[in-house]
């Protein structure tokens, strides 16, 4: 079996890539490195991701001509390796996927996450997404959304949830080079709120950045909190400038652009994980992998109910689901995580026990054999509902 995997980039820190690259790997794992065929329309450059990672073509330009090239990229791969599988890694290809499968007769199967869906789509998109044979999504959410709005047949979206490397993020005492590099205030002696992501006005306006500030100001008796913000983006300005106006700025940190070998480090530093999230049209969350990476840490996580952030947690078992605008039920569940090391330690331990259970490489790739072993079946009940 062939794969032609088309994605918009793998060499970014962002979800999606990171999810891609998972993908690419578990597809390479089990059908063989050189039966995958990557095209990557964005290549490396020097200010993103830090680690290697081998793909077949990517192209040299940016914007409409980098659709273009990878456009035709496509259709030529598709000719020159007669695939079997044409995977769209994201639904703005999943019309191009379409068109290269009906050209050698693939199967298509396109990958869908959040945000992309719930907002405008190009009619390509739509039309690629309705067409092709399986798509998958990385939540439950999103799979429902599709089914929900007639995108897709009722039960025919499989789901498949990201995937955490579980030796490299695992609990321990962080290193003591990486909390001097980003300046974060000593786990041992103050307690510390992470959040971590794009700090980016046009694409993270829905993730509470600011509501957690807001939240955090709430909790100012609480000397031995800081609240740390990692990434970088637009955003920054702003909340340093709120959180100057608030008297807090000694007690906000904001550690910038985190090094990919430094990522797990900078989790064991938290106490506690926020990421909670609104969900409106064309803004919101699959399953971000930021408060799964933290709880493969041994950290909970406070994540919103209004997307597929809440199926990170269980039951308050591992962390909290609260609704992303109800910021004093938001203070309280900081509040008894910052007062209580104990329940730290307890939701701490089973957010480590969820990760290994259901999102470790391992669990991930068994879902991928998974899904090809029942791609036929899949493919011949797309066929049948298109005829009737």
């Amino acid at each position: 079996m062939k794969v032609l995997y088309i994605t918009p980039g793998v060499f970014d820190k962002g979800g999606i890539s990171r999810y891609g690259r998972y993908q690419i790997q578990a597809l390479r794992d089990l059908l063989g490195a050189s039966s995958v065929c990557v095209v990557s329309m964005a290549g490396p450059r020097p200010d993103q991701l830090e680690r290697p990672f081998q793909v077949d073509w990517t192209s040299s330009a940016t914007g409409v001509r980098a659709k273009v090239e990878t456009s035709l990229a496509v259709l030529r791969l598709a000719r020159q390796h007669r695939p079997d599988i044409i995977w769209s890694a994201h639904v703005n290809f999943s019309g191009l996927g379409q068109v290269a499968a009906n050209l050698v007769r693939a199967v298509s199967v396109a990958q869908v996450y959040g945000s992309e869906i719930w907002g405008p789509r190009r009619w390509d998109a739509t039309w690629g997404l309705r067409a092709n044979h399986a798509v998958i999504s990385d939540c439950h959410f999103t799979a429902r959304y599709l089914e929900d709005h007639a995108l897709r047949p009722k039960g025919t979206t499989a789901v498949m949830w990201d995937c955490v490397d579980v030796r490299r993020f695992a609990p321990g005492p962080p290193s003591r080079r990486v909390i001097e590099r980003y300046g974060i205030p000593d786990p041992s002696h103050y307690i510390n709120l992470l959040t971590l992501g794009r700090l980016s006005q046009s694409s993270a306006c829905n993730k509470g950045y600011d509501r957690l500030l807001k939240v955090f100001s709430m909790l100012q008796n609480t000397s031995a909190l800081h609240l740390l913000y990692a990434g970088q983006g637009d955003m920054i300005p702003e909340l340093r400038a709120e959180a100057t106006a608030m008297g807090l700025a000694s007690r906000v940190h904001f550690l910038g652009s985190i090094h990919e070998d430094d990522l797990a480090d900078v989790y064991r530093s938290a106490h506690v994980f926020s990421l909670v999230s609104h969900w409106s049209v064309g803004h919101g969350e699959g399953i971000p992998l930021t408060p799964l990476e933290a709880a493969a840490c041994g950290v909970p996580i406070i994540v919103g109910n209004q997307d597929g952030s809440a199926e990170a947690v269980v039951r308050d078992e591992n962390g909290f689901v609260i609704d992303p605008f109800d910021l004093p039920t938001h203070q309280d569940r900081i509040s008894r995580l910052v007062n209580d090391a104990d329940l730290r330690v307890r939701l701490g331990q089973a957010a480590r026990r969820r990760i290994e259970k259901e999102h470790a490489y391992e669990v991930f790739r068994g879902r991928v054999q998974r899904f090809l072993r029942d791609l036929p079946a899949a493919t011949e009940q797309h066929r049948r509902q298109a005829l009737a």
